[in-house]
């Protein structure tokens, strides 16, 4: 049981790293680019000049697989956060390699 309370806190210290994470990627800047070039996007005529249409699609494509890779982050850190609770209330050491 000391394990996954151990395994527990470790996680926990990395919670304020994925947090300062998300700042210093700049992923409210990174979301508010986004609205801008979709709206750009949505403008008539925009798809009048291809080059720079596929240039804005791509900076979309971009910047939005950044976003995803850091909510596969939160959601690993979530994911892990599980397994420790269930081996804890399971009492299942064979799960401690797995969470490692």
């Amino acid at each position: 049981m000391l394990q996954f309370e151990e395994l527990k806190l470790a996680l926990e210290a990395l919670r304020p790293e994925i947090d300062d994470l998300e700042s210093a990627l700049g992923l409210a800047g990174m979301r508010s680019e986004i609205e801008q070039l979709e709206n750009r996007a949505a403008e008539p005529g925009f798809w009048d000049d291809i080059e720079r249409s596929q240039e804005v699609m791509r900076q979309i494509k971009a910047l939005k697989t950044d976003i995803e890779q850091y909510h596969k982050l939160e959601q690993q850190l979530e994911d892990i956060e599980t397994l420790i609770e269930m081996g804890y209330e399971e009492n299942d050491e064979e799960i401690v390699a797995e969470i490692e």
